[in-house]
């Protein structure tokens, strides 16, 4: 019987990444995504042979893949939150659920394969994205971009990656597939606010000239993983720049807030009628 789960688990992975492969929106992503590297790679190819050298401004391969691992970075967020939301909540709309509850398996089981699933898919669309364009800079500029860090950094963004998926099942779950990406990026934003208003105070300040603003911060701040300090640290871990975050203090913010959200998006499944 376990061995029988075991694999049911494994195949409703796989069914995950199918599905969402044979997609005409992945298919149509992979090809921008090439396209616009190989455009960026001409263009940094004719800056460096057109500009005489006494002319250029530092130039190499890590300063030029720095800007396109912030492309990179955006556009992972965009992709998480398309395959995220859609990744359980077509099965419902196609009544398909039906079909994979009559397996020996749970709700929570079958929520983490889907999400699973689509963690791989979207992390191998960003390794790719990454390795395409740290290679050709190497090759335009003569120069190494690949570093060992790097290695750190990609572990990084697998983790972002995740709850940003997470958090599109999530709003899947309660609204329609636009409000739910829209949903998404007003977190993503107002985390990315809230983080940068309430860095800067210390703790016996968080309450002083309170305004509604503020209020909305703090909450935010406290209750939300604060997803954009994972890309923060993997752009830092990356380009050897100074972190200039608690990690202790934020590691432990993060698990907590990752688990609770997590939690809540199982309560969803669990609850959702058929």
């Amino acid at each position: 019987m376990e061995f029988i789960m075991k694999k049911q688990l494994i195949s409703l992975v796989k069914d995950t990444i199918l599905k969402e492969a044979r997609s005409k929106t992945l298919f149509f992503l992979f090809i921008a995504t090439t396209l616009l590297i190989l455009l960026a790679n001409s263009l940094l190819k004719l800056y460096v042979s057109e500009v005489p050298q006494s002319g250029q401004a530092v130039l190499n391969a890590s300063s030029s893949l720095s800007v396109m691992f912030s492309f990179i970075n955006f556009w992972s967020l965009i992709v998480s939150g398309i395959f995220g939301i859609s990744s359980i909540r077509s099965d419902f709309q196609e009544k398909i659920i039906y079909q994979y509850l009559t397996f020996p398996i749970s709700r929570t089981q079958y929520m983490f394969c889907r999400i699973f699933g689509t963690w791989i898919l979207v992390f191998g669309y960003y390794l790719y994205s990454y390795l395409l364009s740290a290679i050709l800079f190497s090759i335009a500029t003569k120069s190494m971009a690949l570093h060992w860090t790097h290695l750190i950094s990609m572990g990084l963004m697998a983790i972002y990656v995740l709850i940003i998926i997470f958090i599109s099942f999530v709003y899947s779950m309660m609204v329609d597939k636009i409000p739910a990406f829209l949903l998404l990026f007003a977190t993503v934003i107002l985390i990315s606010f809230s983080s940068n208003t309430m860095r800067v105070l210390e703790f016996s300040e968080y309450f002083k000239s309170m305004s509604v603003f503020k209020i909305m911060a703090i909450i935010v701040y406290s209750v939300l993983p604060r997803v954009n300090y994972v890309s923060e640290l993997a752009s830092a871990v990356m380009f050897h720049e100074e972190i200039r975050l608690n990690l202790p203090m934020e590691s432990l913010h993060f698990i907590f807030t990752s688990l609770v959200m997590i939690f809540f998006a199982n309560r969803f499944i669990k609850n959702k009628d058929l």
